[in-house]
């Protein structure tokens, strides 16, 4: 059991460490998920992949919640008294919705998705893409997320959607549909962490709602519990580091990683033993 609590943890400060970085969670725990298994039950893996991959997401979002929780209360408090307020959250709902509308339509073909040849080409193509827009992008408009404009919070909205393509990053796609509408690093980042909130949530809803039966809390409870802890706690350093970075650097690190490790990846499954499919 020590094990499976081991490599629970594992994947836990994965999903942590790349959630709200541009460089793709799931694509991450797509790729090492068959390094790292969670059950003896061979029958299970996969199931239990599933749930857990779900699962420890919820954590991820409190993380957000509570490093941002003077702005998102402040501005939840005063929504009926001051309209900046009642911008934020309609254009954070207005940036929810395309996602929300396609996701809910192509839900049943998502799990296609899920193959290492994929992540690997969305990898390289989202690095490219954002070093790309670190040396083309100049103009910043906004400096903060709460000045974000409706046409431009439902335009981000649109650039989510290409997160369903696994390996493309939803942080990575908002990031760069930030920054191409003016936005500066920062205010991209956590404009990109608050539509977190309802995407994320919504996600785990659906899919926990789904999963919930096949969950056997006697065996996968502790897996859960310690994936989940990890999860959290990885988060909230790796979110308040970021945004210290953004306010000096660039994002073309990400870019170079995406790059290289898409490119290893296409390496050992055309020389190596890992396989196309999972």
């Amino acid at each position: 059991m020590s094990q499976y609590l081991f490599n629970a943890a594992i994947k836990g400060f994965i999903e942590g460490f790349t959630e709200f970085l541009p460089i793709s969670s799931t694509g991450h725990l797509v790729l090492f998920r068959q390094f790292f298994p969670l059950t003896s039950d061979p029958a299970r893996v996969q199931e239990l992949d599933n749930v857990f991959d779900i699962i420890i997401q919820l954590p991820a979002i409190l993380a957000i919640v509570i490093l941002y929780w003077k702005r998102l209360w402040g501005s939840a408090s005063t929504v009926f008294e001051h309209q900046e307020s009642r911008r934020f959250w309609m254009n954070v709902i207005a940036a929810f919705l395309p996602a929300a509308v396609f996701g809910f339509a192509f839900k049943d073909h998502l799990d296609l998705l899920m193959r290492p040849d994929i992540v690997a080409a969305a990898l390289v193509i989202g690095g490219i893409v954002l070093l790309l827009i670190e040396r083309i992008v100049k103009a910043e408009f906004v400096e903060r997320a709460e000045q974000v404009t409706f046409r431009q919070s439902l335009s981000i909205g649109f650039f989510q959607c290409l997160s369903m393509i696994p390996g493309t990053s939803r942080s990575g796609a908002t990031i760069v549909g930030g920054r191409v509408l003016g936005l500066n690093r920062t205010a991209a980042a956590e404009f990109s962490f608050f539509l977190a909130l309802p995407t994320m949530l919504g996600a785990f809803t659906l899919k926990a709602l789904k999963e919930y039966p096949r969950i056997q809390w006697a065996s996968d409870g502790p897996v859960l519990l310690v994936g989940s802890v990890a999860s959290f706690l990885t988060a909230w350093v790796v979110v308040a580091l970021f945004i210290r970075f953004l306010k000096q650097n660039s994002l073309s690190i990400f870019g170079w990683y995406r790059i290289i490790l898409g490119a290893l990846i296409l390496f050992f499954l055309r020389f190596g033993n890992l396989q196309p499919g999972l």
